[in-house]
């Protein structure tokens, strides 16, 4: 596998050198979610919880615990690529993180990451800030396993 620069996901995908990091695409907050309800994961399928929208006006004052967070950029991974995303380092020097699976040849939509907040305080976030980064690696070929789940073409108005 390779790590593609920021130079060739420019070309590859067509994003502007705003929407770029150092070894990345820049993920922004667009939105806070809080989980209200149990989730199930089954073998024959999943129930996602219920979720309740923080306003962030423009910041969110967080305390420690699980949240979802849904980023501004929506993003197209073509097929013989995957991404993996990375928090940024303040954000673990804040005592949060983000966690995300990984980013399938052929998804696309507007990701999401459970955020975490370790920090006993709390953190507060500003609405369009930078979170994290998308890194695209280079598989070895095309794939015939293309993503075509539940979530692709995720989009929040």
């Amino acid at each position: 596998m390779v790590v593609l620069r920021p130079e060739d996901i420019k070309s590859l995908i067509g994003l502007s050198d705003e929407s770029l990091d150092c070894s990345g695409i820049k993920l922004t907050l667009k939105t806070i979610y809080v989980p209200e309800t149990v989730g199930e994961l089954r073998v024959d399928g999943r129930v996602l919880p219920e979720y309740e929208e923080l306003r962030c006006d423009p910041m969110c004052r967080l305390s420690s615990g699980a949240y979802i967070v849904r980023y501004n950029e929506y993003v197209k991974i073509p097929n013989g690529y995957m991404g993996l995303v990375f928090p940024r380092s303040s954000l673990l020097r804040m005592g949060a993180t983000i966690y995300t699976a990984v980013w399938d040849p052929g998804y696309e939509g507007q990701g999401i990451g459970l955020l975490a907040v370790f920090n006993k305080q709390g953190i507060v976030l500003e609405k369009n800030v930078q979170l994290a980064q998308l890194v695209l690696f280079k598989m070895s070929g095309e794939t015939m396993f293309s993503y075509k789940g539940t979530y692709l073409g995720e989009k929040e108005a």
